[in-house]
């Protein structure tokens, strides 16, 4: 099955999020009270009522050329998910087809795809919040074309968002690194095509990743590797253990109980019968 992903591309992006409002519509996510912080960007931040932003990094320093590069920021779809490895429950899997999906019911708030993620984006409230790639939406779309997109890519006004085929997109995105590089952007790049084992969200930069706040190397916490590899494998056997020493200890705790009671009844049996 072939690998699904988003296209990003700064260079088209107008920064009016409507995106943004397309996605909080379709995951019915509460509007957030915000406050004007000196920045375009509105929320600040990813939260667990909202699973992606557009964020503005303004450079509009004394004697410089002002500058605004705008980056589509949510959950990239790792090819290999950290989160997916860490989660203790099963809430987080990775589709066939790339799609780092989550059930709700399954999660337990631990928070450990929060530390686990490079770029830290999952939010934990009562449950884990982010992007799933309007996961209902494109597998809908199979019966209805209407719903074959995710939303923020349907609500895209200036084409800077694609949805399909990864190797198709990678290739596009090589396309268009190649022409901002003759119109004067020589530090054009497409972000996410071999790191962390292939981003799901494939973005053309028209500067450093540095320049909208992405790690240019990313990598994976030692100690996940170490969870996945070493702890992980045993894991179940220490759930069955810990739920078996519960039992015990629980029956004990029930024999000690029933124990006192019958000590208490035959301490007052022998007092009933001292005093007659």
């Amino acid at each position: 099955m072939s690998r699904l992903a988003y296209y990003y591309d700064s260079s088209k992006c107008m920064g009016c999020r409507g995106c943004q409002a397309a996605c909080k519509e379709w995951n019915e996510e509460e509007v957030e009270n915000t406050h004007f912080e000196g920045s375009y960007q509105n929320p600040p931040q990813l939260s667990p009522d909202t699973r992606m932003i557009i964020k503005f990094y303004e450079n509009f320093e004394k004697d410089t050329v002002p500058q605004l590069n705008m980056l589509k920021y949510q959950c990239f779809h790792c090819g290999d998910p950290a989160c997916v490895k860490v989660c203790p429950s099963g809430c987080l899997q990775r589709t066939e087809d790339g799609v780092v999906i989550m059930d709700k019911d399954k999660c337990i708030a631990c928070g450990y795809c929060h530390s686990a993620c490079p770029f830290t984006i999952p939010s934990i409230g009562k449950t884990v919040n982010k992007c799933d790639m309007c996961f209902s939406r494109i597998r809908e779309g199979s019966e209805s074309e209407k719903t074959s997109t995710p939303a923020c890519v349907k609500a895209c006004l200036a084409d800077a968002l694609s949805f399909g085929n990864r190797d198709e997109l990678v290739q596009k995105g090589k396309e268009r690194v190649t022409w901002l590089k003759t119109r004067g952007y020589e530090n054009a790049n497409l972000y996410g095509e071999s790191i962390l084992g292939g981003l799901g969200v494939l973005s053309v930069l028209k500067d450093k990743p540095t320049k909208y706040g992405l790690p240019e190397e990313p990598s994976m916490p030692l100690e996940i590797t170490a969870w996945k590899d070493i702890l992980n494998p045993i894991a179940p056997l220490a759930f069955v253990g810990a739920i078996g020493l519960s039992a015990v200890q629980h029956l004990c705790a029930l024999k000690q109980i029933k124990d006192e009671k019958k000590k208490d009844d035959t301490d007052k049996d022998d007092a009933d019968k001292g005093e007659k």
